[in-house]
């Protein structure tokens, strides 16, 4: 019956480090997200398949 402790502090343990991994990428996902909505609000941030192009002649 001494395994039962030890089991339940290693399960605990690894449960423990799951749940800050989780966290850690929860993070993360949350800045990509802020980044990219960021980057939405700029104006022209898109580049040249924004809209259509117009070419111009010179004159003279």
């Amino acid at each position: 019956m001494t395994e039962q402790p030890e089991e339940n502090a290693a399960d605990a343990e690894a449960r423990r480090k799951f749940r800050q991994a989780l966290e850690r990428k929860a993070n993360n996902a949350r800045s990509q997200r802020a980044h990219l909505e960021v980057r939405l609000k700029i104006k022209g941030s898109g580049g040249a398949g924004n809209g259509t192009r117009r070419f111009r002649r010179k004159s003279g």
